[in-house]
């Protein structure tokens, strides 16, 4: 089959496939992650654990010579117990941004559909731990189960990432999460599960230090344990106080759950691509009604980020910036432009084959 046939049939399936559902969450919401109490207590960790009944602050920046990062999660279930029996958590977008000391601006580090983790005991002694029952869902996602002792830690299946050295204001983490059926012939229990889940992060003092008894990495802060529902929900931790974080608003979805390639290709008002197909080089306009921060990035089809192409404050009116795609294979691409509370994508194929 040409390459033509195969990009044709891409795009066919994007047009048809309900995949990304975004979550609504708000500015105050992410402040009270870090502030209100748990929503409900995980399972089986110790009242004089520092984060057993709410959220804590862990280091807002890190030490000046480490250089690594890693989002990460935890799903338990609640400390009353979990009776449903046919109900999994569906994870996806783990995602971790900093706040540029040069430029005040909030930029990428991670974007993961797909996590990967294990089940650890819940109080995490001994770091004990064995695989987790994980199952890899159509969107690109997985989701998990946990209970008998045991939560679902996880992390971006990347790893660790670098950020720029003496560069760190603060970190934010979101994750999104629902509920769904195990077996979907058998029993609807989704309102009687009680999955309780948090995100945090790690600053390392290398991509390849081994853990040392916390002296070669040191936590960012863990967020508020809230309940996973049947309707996509933001989990978030960040490491600045109130006042900062409404100054320095960090990136997130305010949609209500829709179609992510739905919405990518009927809502491109502000977004253009030209050319497009693209074989060199190719221009990305848009266009603003007010002032504002503009963060464009390429993503692959399963929503993993490849490559930032701006993060900084532009005024209203229409602008261009050009994209190299000659480091990308051929293929179909989406291109995700974020400005203030606004998320709008589009497709861009690469076509270089003869």
């Amino acid at each position: 089959m040409s390459l033509k046939n195969l990009i044709g049939l891409s795009l066919l399936s994007l047009f048809a496939c309900p995949c990304v559902l975004y979550s609504q969450t708000s500015l105050e919401e992410i402040i009270s992650d870090m502030h209100e109490p748990h929503e409900g207590r995980p399972h089986g960790v110790p009242d004089n654990y520092d984060w057993a009944l709410k959220p804590r602050y862990g280091a807002e920046s890190p030490p000046e010579t480490w250089d690594a990062a890693i989002a990460w999660g935890q799903l338990y279930e609640w400390i009353g117990g979990n009776p449903a029996t046919n109900t999994r958590v569906q994870i996806r977008d783990l995602e971790m941004y900093y706040l540029s000391k040069a430029d005040l601006q909030w930029h990428a580090l991670q974007k993961a559909v797909e996590v990967e983790g294990a089940a650890y005991v819940e109080d995490f002694a001994g770091d004990i731990h064995k695989p987790a029952d994980v199952r890899k869902e159509s969107d690109g996602s997985v989701s998990v189960t946990c209970g008998d002792g045991f939560n679902f830690h996880f992390w971006p299946k990347q790893g660790r990432v670098n950020y720029p050295k003496n560069d760190v204001k603060g970190c934010y983490v979101t994750v999104r999460a629902r509920l769904i059926m195990d077996d979907p012939n058998g029993e609807d229990d989704r309102d009687s599960a009680r999955y309780v889940m948090s995100v945090g992060g790690d600053w390392w003092k290398s991509l390849t230090a081994v853990w040392d008894n916390w002296t070669t990495n040191k936590d960012m802060g863990i967020g508020r344990f809230r309940f996973v529902t049947p309707e996509w929900k933001s989990f978030n931790m960040i490491t600045l106080p109130a006042d900062t974080v409404r100054k320095y608003i960090p990136p997130f979805h305010t949609e209500a759950p829709v179609s992510y390639y739905s919405k990518t290709f009927i809502n491109r008002k502000n977004l253009r691509i030209y050319p497009n197909p693209v074989s060199s080089s190719s221009q990305v306009e848009f266009s603003l009604s007010d002032p504002g921060l503009v963060r464009i990035t390429i993503l692959g089809l399963n929503g993993q980020l490849l490559q930032n192409l701006t993060n900084k404050v532009y005024p209203a009116g229409e602008h261009t910036i050009l994209w190299d795609p000659s480091a990308f294979p051929d293929g179909v691409y989406a291109i995700e432009l974020e400005n203030n509370l606004h998320v709008e994508h589009s497709k861009c194929v690469v076509i270089r084959g003869k």
